[in-house]
């Protein structure tokens, strides 16, 4: 892979938004834990659903970018973005998961 500006930028901003998504998760445990108040006046249930998403938010992009420096075609790092945007990263991963079917990548 190239190291052109846009490159680096997007891995600015890939990293901008994992650390984000880790932020919250860190909130969202120690809230349940009683620790912090932050969001205290959401229901317990409601935070763990909320936790169990943002958990998922963070290993989808984590296991792409493994996949991404495992494979030998060497794909477009833009699926890192695509992957780590929050909501979207299904989506992502889905189309992510085709290319990958389409190059012959297992």
């Amino acid at each position: 892979m190239e190291d052109d500006p846009s490159e680096r930028y997007l891995h600015f901003v890939v990293l901008s938004e994992i650390v984000a998504l880790a932020g919250v998760f860190v909130l969202l445990s120690l809230s349940l834990a009683g620790r912090v108040a932050t969001f205290g006046s959401v229901p317990s249930g409601l935070r763990l659903g909320a936790l169990a998403f943002v958990g998922i938010e963070l290993v989808i992009p984590a296991w792409v970018l493994y996949d991404i420096r495992r494979r030998s075609d060497e794909p477009d790092p833009i699926w890192i973005h695509a992957v780590a945007v929050p909501v979207v990263n299904v989506l992502g991963l889905i189309a992510y998961l085709e290319d990958r079917k389409r190059t012959g990548e297992q």
